[in-house]
Order: C-alpha cells, then structure tokens, then sequence
C-alpha cells in the first residue's frame, strides 16, 4: 500500500483504538499511572517496575500532554495491527472452494496480486477490518489505558509478522526486531513471557527442519537477553546491582503470602531460624495489593523493601530448595494459570482515580493544564464500566471460534503456525503474570485481543475472496 494511503489508514486507526478514552474525555489510569509519570518526568529509577514506560510517556508527552503519549502509544499498536491484517491478508492465501493454485508466483508462475483487491478497495477493506476488530474485542479498552498494558499486544503481533514475513526486505525485519525490543524493556514481565517461547519454537523448529523459524527463533532469544542486558544496565549505572529488577526478591516472598506457602513456612522455621517475619506470621494478608502496599503490612513492619533484601532471599532459597514448598509452589502456578487464562475480560468498572489519587497528584505536578480534564473525564465522575460491551465480546468471540473451526480446512499451515504461536503466548503470559505477580483480569485481556482479531481478519477475508467479482468492483 503506498505511502499516501498508509498514512490517513494509520491515524484513523490509531484514533479508533484509543476511542474508549476519547469517550472518557482523558486516557485510563490506575494507581500504577501515577507512579509511571512521576518516575519518567523526574528520570528516577523505581524499585518495583521498569523505568521505560516512564521514559516512554517523559518523551512521548514531549512534557506538553499525556494525550501524546497515548497517542504515541496507538500509533505504534495501529502500525503493528495494520501490518498484520495486510500479511494475513496479502501473503496468506485461503482456499475457499475455487481454484487458487499455491497462490505464489515463485512456484507456480501465476501473479499472487491477481484476486487481491485493488488499492482503494483495499483501503476500504482494510478499515472495515480495523472497524470490527475495535467493535467486536477489547483491545480500546486495553489500548486507552496510560499503562504498558497495550505493549504487551504490540509485542504479540509484532513477533507474528517478525516471523510471517517473506518479502525479503531486511530493513522491515529490522523494525519489527527494534519493536519487540521496546515493547519487551516496557514492562518486566515480557522479557520473562518471550524467552521460554522462543526457546519452545527452536525446538519445534529443530524438529520440523525449518530454517526459517529456527534463525527467527535465535534473533528473538537474543532479543530477549539484550533486554535483560538492558534492565541490568539501567540499575547498574544508576548505582544499583546489575539486576534485572530490585523488587524481585519483594514480589516473589509476596507470591508466597497470597498463596499460603509463606505462612506454612514461617509456622515450620520459626522455631529454628532468626526471621523478623516471625513476629507477624498470623498477620500475612490474603491479598498480594495489601502485602505489597499497605502500611501495615509485615512487609513495612520489619523494615520495607530493601531492609528485607537478605531476609527474603533466604525464605526463597528455602522455598525453591525444599521439596514440601516447591510443591505447593507448584500447584499454585499451575492453578494460576489457570485461573489467569479465564481472565480476559475488559473491566467491570474502571477505579475511580481522583484528584488526591497518586496519577491525580502526577498530572497536577507535571500536566496542571489537563488537571480539570482529568477529574472530570468519565472514570473519575460517573465511572465507566465494560459489563455490557463484555457480552458482546464474549459472543462474537465465540461464534469466530465456531465459525474458524469450521472453516479451518481451508486454512494453509502458516496460519495453524500463527494460531499455534498465539496459544503458546497466552499460556506464557499466564504463567508469568500469575507466578510471579498475581492473577488479573488486566494481564491477560491486554493480549487475548489478538485472538478475536485474527479471527475476524480471517472471516473478513474469506468472504473478500468468496465473492471477488463483488470485491473487486466497489
């Protein structure tokens, strides 16, 4: 698609996406936002999450608005989306009954451009595409969110056309590389979600003899180090460790107490052992927010997060060491992410972030002129809520699913690939999220999107070439 075409095709559908917080009248925040803003604008490295989504929304706001940095953050997800319905649309042919030979003109000497649509026609399908996937999946309400939730997407399809690509020209590969890497060091959750996938597609690759995937596949993994490598330095240079995150050992000791492994471990040892966790063994909250950010958590209690640095990497070492714990352990990631794989819808409500809130405080520091936007947008007055949108991304994503299934044999094997590669993201990303932090419906709907959406690019394109006469000549 050329270039004057592209472009109005791109802002359309970066506005489209970001349209549940147009309708709010300012983009989504939780409690996190604030911290994001005010670690970015004031370039301090935090202690509990990565500095770069901070430094996204520092440079992206070019200090003037947040509005940009949600804007920016949509642009980067409609590039992506564009390019996926493009390749799935252009480069992955399906058969539907009439005779389409192999569809490549390298072995069968047939122009592939033939039965596709022309560049108008191809505009309007295109955004009749775009318009479905934001209407009938959450991905606007995923997207509207000032948060490195909507990352999470851009890496998925990002790593999809990395992969599905076959035009030959590097200098794409090379964007879609330089892509993932940002959206991997956003958040430190991806760069633990791409290494084990890239791992799992080496090996299908060895076994399946397929070039292709396997130098992908390494080109990933390295990806996934470099932004390991990153983080590390980050710290390092900021006169910290060279660690990947200084709040590891707090969220892991935190999984613990959600799960009932460290009240266990604690009733074992302290009879033995010298912990200052001791003294507030019956008082471990249920709850890994309350663990992690109540005052009166035993956390706190005993000195915060960097006096309990030693403290809990012996509680870990023991629990990842000793066979009654490991299990239990165990049992509770498996349960998770279980749990976290149902956990995919868009909010029931949005939490009220008020002017005291801590992205209420943030905006009024650093963005006073869009303070009276924000307190008035609607999440912070009449609330917003996705209960009723739910049901109808439940239905159509479940009548895609029938429809896919049933038309399944049409499909070439590249697209069994991309399905293949989307499951394996998701059960990932649920074991990441609810093993290392806790079960969310946040962390799961931030990618699940993608699945919905390239169903409805399927069903979309089925028809375009059911009826190509019809197709061709609007």
């Amino acid at each position: 698609m050329k270039l004057k075409t592209f472009i109005p095709l791109l802002l359309a559908t970066s506005l489209m996406l970001m349209v549940v917080a147009l309708y709010s009248g300012f983009g989504l925040t939780e409690s996190d936002t604030g911290a994001y803003i005010y670690m970015g604008i004031r370039n301090t490295i935090p202690i509990d999450r990565s500095i770069f989504y901070g430094w996204f929304i520092r440079y992206a706001s070019m200090w003037s608005s947040l509005w940009y940095a949600l804007f920016a953050q949509n642009l980067l997800l409609a590039y992506v989306l564009l390019k996926y319905v493009f390749q799935i649309q252009n480069s992955i042919p399906i058969a539907i009954g009439i005779k389409i030979q192999n569809f490549r003109d390298a072995e069968t000497g047939n122009d592939p451009n033939s039965l596709l649509p022309t560049t108008d026609s191809q505009s309007r399908f295109t955004l009749f595409t775009v318009i479905t996937i934001v209407s009938f999946t959450c991905v606007s309400w995923v997207a509207s969110y000032l948060m490195p939730d909507a990352f999470a997407g851009i890496l998925l399809l990002s790593i999809l056309l990395f992969f599905t690509y076959r035009a030959g020209k590097a200098l794409q590969l090379v964007a879609y590389a330089l892509i993932i890497l940002l959206a991997m060091i956003v958040h430190n959750s991806h760069a633990l979600i791409v290494a084990p996938f890239s791992l799992v597609l080496i090996v299908w690759a060895m076994i399946k003899k397929h070039r292709t995937i396997l130098k992908r596949s390494l080109v990933l993994l390295s990806l996934s180090a470099m932004s390991w490598l990153l983080l590390c330095t980050v710290n390092a240079v900021n006169g910290y460790d060279f660690t990947y995150s200084r709040g590891s050992h707090v969220f892991m000791v935190t999984k613990f107490a959600e799960t009932g492994i460290l009240k266990t471990y604690l009733d074992d040892n302290c009879g033995t052992k010298n912990l200052k966790m001791c003294n507030y063994r019956d008082q471990i909250p249920a709850y890994s927010w309350d663990f992690l950010w109540d005052a009166q958590s035993p956390l706190y209690k005993t000195g915060g997060w960097d006096s309990n640095k030693k403290e809990f990497g012996v509680i870990i070492h023991d629990v990842f060491t000793t066979p009654k714990y490991m299990e239990m352990f165990m049992v509770s990631a498996a349960t998770g992410t279980l749990r976290e794989l149902s956990q995919v819808q868009a909010p029931d409500y949005t939490t009220f972030q008020g002017r005291t809130s801590s992205p209420g405080q943030s905006v009024s520091v650093f963005f006073a002129d869009e303070l009276n936007e924000y307190v008035l947008a609607k999440q912070n007055t009449t609330g917003l809520s996705a209960t009723s949108a739910n049901y109808i991304y439940y239905l159509f994503f479940l009548l895609s699913v029938i429809w896919i299934l049933f038309h399944s044999r049409f499909f070439e094997k590249e697209l069994f690939f991309i399905y293949g590669c989307i499951l394996l993201f998701f059960v990932l990303n649920a074991f990441v999220t609810s093993t290392f932090s806790t079960v969310i419906y946040r962390f799961q709907n931030r990618v699940f999107w993608a699945l919905p959406a390239t169903n409805a690019i399927l069903m979309i394109r089925y028809y375009w070439y059911r009826f190509p006469q019809r197709a061709n000549t609007e």
